[in-house]
């Protein structure tokens, strides 16, 4: 039923009556929920603000004098609820960013512990060999080259070579754990 009278709108309205809001509903529900989804570009979201709006209808205590108070009163609250919504939504971006920057830093943090873990193990067992053996292999991790290692420690190219096959042997013997086996492969 629509009401065509403003008098007995208001009266209804006044008296919380559902007959008043179900006529709002219906004359102002379509273009409300336009003008929301003009702002918000979510039919959902525009929806869901809408309703809000009759909600907050429902929930005031002031008494209208007009139709146009209440006409503004709707826009008004839709007005509001819109600009709210898009206050909520930048902190949620802001947020969601924030998170995604963390994750990311995470994510970095992790591989680096795990280097850095990965890294202390190698140095670990490298410590275990013979110090001839340990200073090519230390030498062989900070990638220097076989003559540049013999160069550096007045020994043959081919005692390196005897070093790095024996200390990669005595390694693999130590270190139980396979990615730390590739990475001696390497080596």
């Amino acid at each position: 039923m629509l009401i065509s009278d403003t008098e007995l709108l208001l009266k209804y309205l006044s008296q919380k009556d559902n007959r008043a809001y179900r006529h709002l509903y219906s004359v102002y529900y379509t273009a409300l929920k336009s003008l929301a989804y003009y702002y918000v570009k979510d039919e959902h979201v525009a929806a869901d603000l809408v309703q809000e709006v009759f909600v907050s209808l429902l929930e005031v205590s002031y008494r209208f004098t007009t139709a146009d108070e209440v006409k503004y009163f709707l826009y008004s609250a839709l007005k509001n609820k819109c600009i709210s919504y898009y206050r909520k939504q930048k902190v949620r971006d802001k947020y969601k960013l924030s998170v995604l920057r963390s994750n990311n830093q995470l994510e970095h943090f992790w591989e680096k512990v795990l280097e850095e873990d990965v890294y202390a193990h190698l140095m670990a067992a490298i410590d275990t060999l013979p110090p001839q053996c340990r200073l090519v292999m230390q030498l062989s991790l900070e990638g220097l080259k076989i003559s540049e290692i013999a160069a550096q420690l007045h020994i043959s190219e081919e005692t390196v070579k005897d070093h790095k096959k024996n200390g990669k042997r005595k390694l693999l013997q130590l270190l139980d754990n396979p990615f730390l086996c590739v990475l001696i492969s390497f080596l």
